[in-house]
């Protein structure tokens, strides 16, 4: 009763999921199954013999398939001799019911079996119908061919009438257990996207219908561009070039060149370009037409970044395009903006400093100097100190003149003394002696009273300037201290000056 049970629960779950999956794609090809085991009683004494079945089958549905079975066993019973062997031969049906996808490379199953038999027992040969049920699984190997085992419970019933009444409506119990090959025969009947070429061997299963496909199922790319040729616009790029998604070699600025020929590849959009892809330079001068304002310029005519020639109307190798003092003097040393360098930014350039290192924010003189804490470069002959500074805290007033062979202060001189001025009232703490100096032409005493008076002039300017006039002393010392030759009028002309000194 409850193996009656067992196999009609076995057929209800056969036909239930046949119903729930009766859509489903599934492998539809015929296949062969060869197997060989053991037939096993269903005693305690565990009579055993060979056995040997082949099937014939194939898939009805996602998860239910079918078998016709033939076999043989032969099993020895142990308490009988051994020409009593109890030999059976069967022919029936075996459905199937998978309990995984077919996709799976282990896929179990359960089976029921209906069969017609033969049996040789004690002498006599008797038929009957018997039914079975079993489990077992098929493993893959490749997609044709799958390794096959099983285990079953059979029910022979003897229902034929005979004169051994042993055999007369009588039901036999029995094990068999085998281990085989499913071999499927036919091409590989899934194939998703429908190109020929099975799922098992299709590379790219999405090719779209009617797509023309490779032996792996891969639409042919004849540039190897990464683009299959149904899709590439531009099928024979050269290898090795990156190309968009249409195939074509890839163009970033979008002027027409592609990025592998184009020498510019950052040109900006509607610009008009060259085979090289460069924007066009109708006058040769480096500068591209689109940037350039002065587009007819002679060849050769050197041109600033507009294109246009530029001058230096100053002489100091800046362009006036960039010079922002293009009046400066011929030689004066300038910096990249055209203006004279000045390294401790006093106003006073590099190369008329007398002290380059000026603290930050001193007030100077004419000749770069702070009137105290700062260092002047040594005249020739002048001890230093162990800085390499002059020892002596006097300074030239450059350019203070005076009318020939008098006192009087030119207009230039008037200029440089309201800077000196600025720079005396910035130092109230200082006292300074304003030295009159001029060169050797004339007496010693003519010269001595001429110095002494322009020193004096010198300091009535500074006390008109707000000056205090007790902080100045004025002295006159004629021809007695050159500084340069007499023998020349450069240099006497630099021996005519006016110094201040620091006084301690």
């Amino acid at each position: 009763m409850i193996r009656s049970k067992i196999l009609g629960a076995f057929f209800a779950l056969w036909a239930i999921t046949a119903v729930a999956h009766a859509g489903d794609d599934y492998d539809k090809r015929w296949y062969l199954s060869p197997t060989v085991g053991a037939v096993l009683s269903d005693a305690t004494d565990l009579d055993n013999g060979p056995m040997g079945q082949i099937s014939i089958g194939r898939s009805l549905a996602a998860y239910q398939g079918f078998e016709i079975e033939g076999g043989y066993s032969s099993l020895q019973v142990s308490h009988l001799p051994a020409q009593n062997k109890y030999q059976r031969a069967t022919l029936g049906v075996n459905f199937v019911q998978y309990l995984a996808p077919e996709a799976w490379a282990f896929r179990p199953y359960v089976l029921g079996n209906v069969n017609g038999h033969s049996i040789n027992f004690l002498g006599e040969r008797q038929g009957g119908v018997g039914f079975g049920v079993g489990a077992g699984a098929f493993i893959s190997l490749t997609r044709a061919i799958d390794l096959r085992f099983d285990a079953r419970y059979n029910i022979d019933a003897i229902r034929d009438s005979g004169s051994n009444s042993a055999l007369q409506k009588a039901n036999f119990y029995v094990w068999t257990t085998g281990l085989g090959l499913r071999i499927k025969f036919g091409a590989d009947p899934i194939d998703e996207d429908g190109d020929g070429v099975p799922n098992s061997r299709d590379k790219c299963p999405n090719t779209p219908k009617g797509v023309a496909v490779n032996s792996d199922g891969c639409p042919p790319d004849s540039d190897g561009d990464g683009v299959p040729d149904y899709l590439d616009k531009c099928p024979k790029t050269p290898p090795g070039v990156v190309v968009n998604a249409d195939g074509c070699p890839a163009d970033t600025d979008g002027d027409g060149v592609p990025d592998y020929l184009d020498k510019c590849p950052n040109t900006p959009k509607g610009v008009q370009v060259n085979l090289d892809g460069c924007p066009l330079d109708s006058d040769g001068d480096g500068v591209p037409d689109y940037l350039d304002k002065c587009p007819g310029t002679p060849r050769g005519t050197p041109v600033n970044a507009d294109g246009c020639p530029f001058t230096d109307s100053d002489g100091d190798g800046i362009p006036d395009y960039l010079d922002k003092c293009p009046n400066t003097p011929k030689g004066q040393k300038v910096g990249p903006d055209g203006c004279p360098l000045d390294s401790d930014g006093d106003g006073i350039p590099d190369d008329q400093d007398e002290c380059p290192n000026t603290p930050a924010g001193a007030k100077v003189l004419p000749n770069g100097c702070a009137l105290k804490g700062d260092c002047r470069k040594p005249r020739p002959g002048e001890q230093v100190d162990e800085h390499g500074c002059a020892l002596e805290h006097n300074f030239i007033l450059k350019g203070v003149k005076f009318e020939f062979d008098s006192d009087r202060l030119t207009p230039a001189a008037k200029i440089i003394l309201d800077q000196v001025s600025e720079t005396l009232k910035a130092y109230p703490e200082v006292n300074v002696e304003v030295q009159g100096h001029t060169d050797y032409i004339g007496t010693d005493a003519y010269n001595l009273g001429l110095s002494e008076k322009r020193a004096i002039a010198v300091k009535v300017y500074l006390g008109g300037r707000s000056v205090e006039t007790k902080r100045l002393t004025p002295v006159g010392y004629g021809k007695t201290r050159p500084i340069d030759t007499n023998e020349t009028e450069a240099g006497r002309e630099n021996n005519r000056r006016v110094e201040l000194k620091v006084l301690e």
